[in-house]
């Protein structure tokens, strides 16, 4: 049997099917929207395969059967294969200039107007697209199909600054509500991105633009499913195994953990990142580079401003309503977590339409922590590195002065203006993401039947239970952990617990002290 060979970076649909890439098989749920309604919109996480979905529908509009042959859609009956006129707007290049937006728009249009023989008016954006869209029409006798991709890409970009911002919105808002001023001459249109914008006027003056983001019967029309995993993956799943000394379902396992772990609606399977997913398997190591593809600056930044502990914040509660209508525009924290792919739903509430949202999986929560820890700590990337490698390895052979001794070297050289004027929750979020980013399970704030416990961290050998003081002492810090009996709800688990109270000084900015129990 050859080795599958895996699309990663391929976005064109031709050339996946043509090249014989590896394939998930979507075309049954892209040929029901199509026959479902006439206009869409669709948000995702960046990477998330929306180019993909977008290059077979233009496929399957052009007509071209034998790309699907083998495929849903290919053995279909009644499938009407005339091809239509299709125009598709990719934003993904767009530079968050007004000047080279103007350019894209012009070059793509100057494309389409010698193709359906439309006379060239100078300047007029919004104009000129409707001149094609009429004119596709009319030369081929077939509706128009529009599909636009990432189209929200220079709008988020540049919402840092709002005068470059409304320069983008001006050009690119006229263009887009073409999607109902040529509505006679349009059979579909689904426009694709990472946030609904809500307070742009096209989701107003588009009150015929059905949002699918939260539907959940395309809960999984982007993304790759665990059964499709098995179905289409099996044979790379196997050989990624062996190379780990492991079984089939170990492999599966560390691929769910990595990978999986996206919800998109009130009812929705498990869903992996396709990116991430892939690109393991062809390189037969598990990588972490998803959030490579851009962590906005703006939302890490938004996230170290923050007051509340990090934990809550990655946790948060949203109603359906809320989420239905989230913007990254609104400069909430939810929202903009919730519509990068940082945080997901995680459960629902029927009876009180509340949604839990989280961190998907190990990936993305490394990203982010990666991304934040340097903001918290003012140090560059190498110094925090090395820093954590030694603290891993003091914990791992259970030397905790050691790893006390490490934590206070490191921590006495952080900037005190960057706790916004709130030392003990700064100092908590520094335990916090050095703690996530060691790789244990630690959990800040931890509810009690009688307290919270500052930082609870299990590793595979034992349970840290962890009370700090600012400008107190360490005694008072342990002796809360016995009189509120933090231990308890950890005695059941068959590892040691050891018991650390920890004060922190404002005058010198780090840990002044510890006593270990």
């Amino acid at each position: 049997m050859s080795r599958q060979i895996y699309p990663v970076g391929i976005e064109t649909f031709s050339d996946i099917i043509e090249g014989g890439y590896a394939y998930v098989d979507k075309s049954e749920v892209i040929y029901r929207l199509t026959q479902s309604g006439k206009y869409y919109f669709l948000s995702r996480p960046r990477r998330f395969g929306k180019s993909l979905m977008l290059s077979t529908m233009e496929a399957y509009y052009h007509g071209r059967k034998e790309l699907f042959e083998g495929l849903w859609l290919g053995q279909a009956e009644g499938v009407d294969w005339t091809p239509r006129p299709v125009l598709r707007l990719n934003f993904i290049s767009a530079k968050n200039e007004p000047s080279e937006l103007n350019t894209l728009l012009d070059g793509i249009f100057a494309v389409w107007e010698k193709k359906f023989g439309v006379e060239r008016i100078e300047g007029l954006m919004s104009q000129r697209f409707f001149n094609i869209i009429r004119n596709a029409y009319e030369t081929t006798g077939r509706k128009v199909v529009i599909l636009i991709d990432e189209y929200d890409k220079v709008l988020v970009n540049t919402m840092h600054d709002t005068e470059l911002h409304e320069q983008m919105k001006a050009i690119l808002m006229p263009v887009l509500s073409n999607l109902k001023a040529a509505d006679r001459y349009i059979e579909f249109a689904i426009l694709t991105g990472v946030s609904r914008l809500s307070k742009l006027s096209i989701f107003s003056d588009l009150n015929n633009l059905e949002d699918i983001s939260l539907n959940p019967d395309y809960a999984a029309l982007c993304g790759i499913t665990e059964d499709e995993v098995r179905k289409y993956f099996a044979p790379g799943v196997e050989e990624f195994a062996k190379q780990r000394n492991t079984d089939f379902e170990g492999m599966m396992q560390i691929l769910k953990d990595n990978y999986d772990g996206y919800h998109f609606a009130k009812i929705s399977p498990d869903i992996y990142n396709p990116f991430s997913l892939i690109t393991a398997l062809k390189n037969r190591e598990i990588l972490h580079r998803w959030f490579e593809s851009g962590t906005p600056t703006f939302l890490v930044e938004q996230i170290r401003k923050t007051d509340e502990d990090i934990e809550s914040l990655l946790s948060p509660l949203t109603t359906g309503g809320m989420l239905s209508n989230m913007s990254i525009s609104d400069n909430d924290l939810t929202n903009m977590l919730y519509q990068t792919g940082y945080l997901t739903i995680k459960d629902y509430d029927p009876d009180d339409d509340v949604y839990t949202l989280g961190i998907p999986n190990h990936e993305v929560a490394i990203g982010l922590y990666r991304s934040l820890l340097p903001l918290y700590t003012g140090k560059d990337p190498s110094t925090n590195e090395m820093a954590l490698i030694k603290l891993r390895r003091a914990i791992r052979a259970g030397e905790v002065d050691k790893f006390m001794e490490i934590l206070k070297s490191y921590l006495g050289g952080i900037p005190y203006s960057l706790s916004n004027g709130k030392p003990e929750i700064y100092y908590e979020n520094n335990l916090y993401l050095i703690f996530k980013m060691l790789g244990f399970n630690a959990q800040v704030e931890t509810q009690t039947s009688e307290g919270r416990i500052d930082i609870a961290l299990r590793t595979p050998k034992t349970i840290y239970i962890i009370e700090l003081k600012l400008d107190g002492t360490a005694e008072q810090a342990l002796r809360q952990i016995k009189e509120k009996h933090y231990s308890l709800p950890f005695e059941i688990e068959d590892r040691p617990i050891v018991c650390v109270g920890v004060n922190f000084s404002s005058e010198t900015r780090t840990i002044d002290r510890w006593i270990i129990d």
